[in-house]
């Protein structure tokens, strides 16, 4: 999955751990490409903490993940 930058959601969360990877488009804008269909929550703030969680989903300690430009 291609996916923008500034989506609030897991894949693109500093706490999600699946497998990721910035990337630039073809007109060299900052994308994220998301490997993973789940990843582990490894926020200590979330109530989803140590679970599963789809790449597509957020919650509100949502943080940009810092490899993101």
């Amino acid at each position: 999955m291609r996916s923008k930058t500034d989506r609030r959601m897991c894949g693109t969360c500093e706490f999600w751990n699946g497998v990721r990877q910035p990337i630039f488009d073809e007109h060299g804008n900052p994308k994220i490409e998301i490997h993973s269909e789940q990843g582990v929550c490894e926020c200590y703030l979330s109530s989803f903490e140590g679970g599963q969680r789809r790449r597509d989903l957020c919650c509100k300690c949502y943080s940009k993940w810092t490899e993101l430009f």
